[in-house]
C-alpha cells in the first residue's frame, strides 16, 4: 500500500469540504423539480376552479359552488332525480323523495331549475345531517387542499386529484377528492358525470353518432306503486 502524506490527506479532506459547500449552494434537483411541477399545477386554470368549488362545497356554500358546474351537469342532476321519483316503488317514498327537495309533487320537482335543484338538494342532505352554523366556521377555518396532480385528458377535459383536511369539534378529516372539468367555451367547469361509467354500442349497426353518445342502461320493471315501504 503506498503511503499517503499529511499533506495529501489534508488536500483531499479541503476538495471534500469545497465540494459539499459548493453543493449546498445548489438548488437540489429533486426538489427543483417538485417545485417546478407544483407550479404548473398552481398555474392551469382549472386548478384554481377545483379550489373554488372544493372550498364551498365543505362550507356548504351550495348556491356559490353551483356556479362552478357545467350547465350540462346540473341539468341532467335534475332529470336523473325526476326518472328516479317516476320509479319510485311506493307513495311513501315519492312523496319523501320530493319533500327532500322541499316539494311536494313530481310536477314541481320537474319544473324547477337545474340550480334552484342542486342547491335544494344538498340543503335537503344538510338538514338530515344537522351541521351546526359553529361546526361549519370551524371546518371553513381550518381547511386546507394540496392539489397533487392534474391529468389532461384532451383540450377540453381535465382531471385533478387533491387532498383535502379540515377539522370540526371531534376530529380531524383527510380525504383524496378527483374532481374532473370540461372546458365550456373559454371556462373551467366542475363536471359531475364525467367519471361515470359509459358504455358504447360495437359494430355497423350502431352507427357512428351511436358510438359518440353512451347507451342507455336497460330499467328493470317498476313494481306498482302502493302505500308503505317496499319490503
Amino acid at each position: 500500500m503506498i503511503p499517503r502524506s499529511a499533506t495529501f490527506r489534508a488536500a483531499v479532506s479541503a476538495t471534500a469540504l469545497l465540494c459539499s459547500a459548493t453543493a449546498c449552494l445548489l438548488p437540489c434537483p429533486v426538489h427543483a423539480q417538485a417545485a417546478s411541477d407544483s407550479a404548473k399545477l398552481e398555474s392551469h386554470p382549472a386548478t384554481k376552479v377545483v379550489r373554488d368549488y372544493l372550498q364551498l362545497m365543505l362550507q356548504r356554500e351550495w348556491a356559490k359552488s353551483a356556479a362552478l358546474v357545467e350547465p350540462a351537469s346540473l341539468k341532467q342532476l335534475v332529470e336523473d332525480y325526476v326518472k328516479r321519483l317516476k320509479g319510485a316503488p311506493t307513495m311513501d317514498d315519492e312523496a319523501e323523495m320530493t319533500r327532500r327537495v322541499g316539494k311536494s309533487t313530481i310536477e314541481e320537482v320537474a319544473a324547477m331549475s337545474p340550480v334552484e335543484f342542486y342547491v335544494a338538494y344538498h340543503q335537503g342532505i344538510q338538514q338530515r345531517y344537522q351541521v351546526p352554523p359553529e361546526v361549519i366556521k370551524k371546518v371553513r377555518d381550518s381547511l386546507s387542499l394540496r392539489v397533487l396532480s392534474l391529468a389532461q385528458e384532451d383540450e377540453s377535459h381535465v382531471h385533478i386529484l387533491v387532498r383535502t383536511k379540515h377539522s370540526n369539534d371531534k376530529a380531524t378529516f383527510e380525504s383524496l377528492e378527483l374532481v374532473s372539468l370540461v372546458k365550456v367555451g373559454d371556462v373551467w367547469k366542475v363536471g359531475l358525470n364525467e367519471q361515470a361509467p359509459r358504455m358504447t354500442p360495437l359494430g355497423a349497426a350502431g352507427g357512428a353518432a351511436a358510438a359518440d353518445k353512451p347507451a342507455e342502461t336497460p330499467k328493470p320493471a317498476t313494481p306498482p306503486k302502493g302505500k308503505g315501504k317496499a319490503k
